[in-house]
């Protein structure tokens, strides 16, 4: 670690090398640190060089300074050859025998004790190609290698063909430091000073605060025994007057021996899996894995900050639920706060499509899933799911779990119109508010209610499209839920609207509704998504039964792709062990034949506004997270906020790629003519509608 002699390396301070072995984690025997160097280092320099200037920044170059006066007045002056200039400040990024032969006589006292403290040794150094200067054996060459020579000296020797980036070469490149002959095929040699970590030096480094500033001179150089960039940051606010906090190295990550093997098989699983942009692990310490495919078909790139090798054990052991427990926990976060999350899963959505297209990727089932380690808890999720089968009973305590959380919480996120569904976004730019107001719009307009009609709404929420639709028509509306709390919030605003003659909110199952009484118009607005597999007939024939022979049946519901509809109702998922147990969603023939078989329902119009769902999940999640504090304060933990912003991102993404849709399906009988008027008129798109 320091090209110095055996004589001297036995007069080092204890605590001074105990102290780099620590901060270097060079105690660990798994999971050590990966050392990392700058890609492009002088690309890296001339950038920033580039951003100081614009921010008003002059650089002078080949200007070799020869002294620094400080004057009385605080000034200090910098000489060269053929320049003198004067500063307000000058910081001084030497080492300790350069900064004192700068000053020259001008040294105080104290700064010529405290920099004198710091001893060098001069190392010689050669850049070659002599192989004999390396282990004999090619098999045991590492990047950095140590050797005794000779003379029983010690010397160290880099391999630059494992350390840097240099292409196929026909010969290999060393560098050697203190060998005991000069090597042959020598290309280059040179000098350096490293400081000796004696234990005047020790004590030295923790005196600069003694000397820093006092004549307008903040030191900083190298081998002070202090990070380079923590000692400038150190500089640059004393010179400002501000106060500066010391910046603490992360933690380098130290897995054990089941999580480095955790580490392993999940790395490895990404690295055969990503086949279409690009994603990185950067954990805590610096260790960096890089999964990259193609990024023309999938431009997206995301960086996960992993903190915990537990990220690794909860993946192996329950593969995407695992993912999510992680995040829950905080094993991981993400270097773009907003949209890393988020470009996550467009890019495993990505890859998981590209899989099926190639006919790489067989149908998961619970006995199936991403990660075959992972299909204990995966049967263990499914059996759970199955209990949760939304009989009467089971169906009230499935939605309470979610529903029933606060009201308070939906307030901060779902905006004015305390709508839990899709708004309809004629841009991306639009508000939340105005979104909701146009979809309420078109579910008003394509059930086509007049003040004469009886209107049913199956899993009315927080009772604002109610409010809503009885304020435009007149009509008379009937809410039910199986959420007490939307219960109380709903009856709550209906009084407050003074609308309790026309609106009445019940606490009911859609099963348990008389069936002599009914409607002229029902409105579902995705709830058939808390309906289940098993009862989606059943649901049906109830709508069927409830309306009226020339009534219209007006539902919106959120569905998938038909080709992934075996394997989400033969695994568990993270909506449903986290958000909504007993929730399931369908497709679009699945729901078609379930009304089939079970009624005498066709259907008149179907519209996909998917699109829209993504814009008002992330409008959810930016409001939700807006409001931390107060929902922290209502007795949440952030557990709960990562859940929820899991939840929202999870979604968007679905949206955004496709394997999420949402519709609005107008359901009527054959030879309802008079209900359904002009043939040729049809009905108005959810877009059409203009801002309320």
């Amino acid at each position: 670690m320091w090209s110095s002699s055996k004589e001297d390396v036995m007069s080092f301070s204890a605590f001074s090398i105990l102290s780099f072995c620590r901060t270097h984690h060079l105690y660990q025997q798994f999971g050590q640190p990966q050392w990392l160097t700058i890609k492009g280092h002088s690309h890296f320099v001339k950038r920033v060089r580039e951003v100081l200037e614009t921010k008003g920044c002059q650089f002078k170059l080949g200007c070799e300074v020869q002294s620094v006066l400080p004057a009385d007045n605080g000034t200090t002056m910098v000489c060269g050859d053929g320049f003198q200039e004067t500063y307000n400040g000058c910081i001084m990024a030497v080492d300790a025998p350069t900064a004192l032969k700068l000053l020259g006589n001008q040294a105080t006292f104290e700064e010529t004790r405290v920099l004198g403290a710091f001893q060098y040794a001069t190392s010689d150094i050669f850049l070659h190609r002599d192989s004999t200067l390396m282990p004999q054996n090619k098999s045991a060459w590492s990047a950095l290698n140590f050797l005794n020579s000779s003379k029983n000296n010690a010397f160290l020797t880099y391999w630059l063909n494992a350390l840097q980036n240099i292409g196929k070469t026909s010969e290999p490149f060393f560098v050697t430091v203190n060998p005991d002959h000069t090597p042959k095929n020598t290309l280059l040699k040179w000098s350096t000073g490293h400081a000796i970590p004696s234990v005047a030096a020790s004590k030295a480094s923790l005196e600069l605060g003694q000397i820093q500033g006092k004549r307008g001179i903040w030191f900083c150089g190298y081998d002070f025994n202090q990070d380079e960039l923590k000692a400038g940051m150190d500089a640059a606010h004393g010179i400002l007057g501000k106060h500066s906090s010391v910046l603490h190295s992360p933690k380098n990550m130290s897995p054990s021996f089941m999580e480095t093997t955790a580490r392993l098989f999940v790395t490895k699983f990404f690295q055969q899996y990503i086949s279409m942009g690009c994603v990185i692990f950067l954990e805590e310490g610096g260790r960096i894995f890089t999964f990259k495919g193609n990024m023309e078909k999938c431009p997206l790139k995301t960086v996960l900050k992993v903190h915990n090798p537990q990220f690794y054990w909860r993946i192996m052991k329950e593969a995407d639920i695992g993912l999510a427990d992680a995040y829950i926990h905080g094993d991981f976060s993400f270097l773009d706060e907003t949209e890393g999350l988020l470009n996550l899963f467009r890019i495993l959505v990505a890859n998981k499509e590209n899989s099926a297209a190639s006919g790489s990727n067989k149908r998961r089932t619970w006995w199936s899933p991403a990660l075959l380690t992972a299909s204990i808890s995966s049967a263990k999720y499914f059996v759970k799911h199955l209990l949760r089968q939304n009989t009467i009973t089971q169906a009230r305590r499935n939605i309470s779990r979610h529903y029933d959380l606060s009201n308070e919480l939906f307030t901060l996120y779902l905006g004015k119109m305390m709508q839990y569904s899709s708004g309809v976004f004629r841009t991306g730019e639009e508000h939340l508010d105005v979104a909701q107001r146009r979809k309420i719009s078109s579910l008003i307009e394509k059930a086509r209610i007049e003040k004469r009609h009886e209107v049913l709404d199956i899993g009315c929420g927080w009772g604002s499209l109610a409010i809503e639709t009885v304020k435009r028509t007149g009509c008379k509306y009937t809410g039910i839920t199986l959420s007490e709390q939307q219960l109380k919030y709903a009856q709550e605003k209906v009084k407050e609207a003074g609308l309790q003659d026309n609106i009445k909110i019940l606490l009911c199952d859609y099963r348990q509704l008389p069936k002599e009484h009914q409607f002229d118009r029902i409105i579902s607005v995705e709830m058939v998504e808390h309906v289940g597999e098993e009862y989606i007939e059943e649901f049906y024939r109830c709508c069927d039964q409830l309306l009226k022979e020339d009534g219209l049946f007006v539902l919106q519901f959120i569905s998938i792709p038909e080709e992934l509809s075996k394997e989400i109702q033969q695994t568990a998922g993270f909506l449903k062990e986290y958000i909504f147990p007993g929730g399931t969603l369908l497709s679009l023939d699945r729901n078609l034949s379930a009304m089939a078989a079970a009624t005498r329902f066709s259907v008149e119009h179907v519209e996909n506004i998917g699109m829209s769902y993504y814009h008002t999940l992330r409008w959810w999640r930016k409001l939700f997270l807006e409001n931390t504090s107060k929902v922290l304060a209502l007795g949440f933990d952030e557990k709960f906020m990562r859940t929820w912003e899991y939840y929202f991102d999870y979604c968007a993404a679905g949206f955004k790629t496709g394997t999420l849709i949402d519709y609005q399906v107008v359901f009527s009988r054959a030879g309802n003519f008079g209900t359904l008027g002009d043939p040729y008129k049809g009905f108005p798109s959810a877009y059409s509608f203009m801002d309320d």
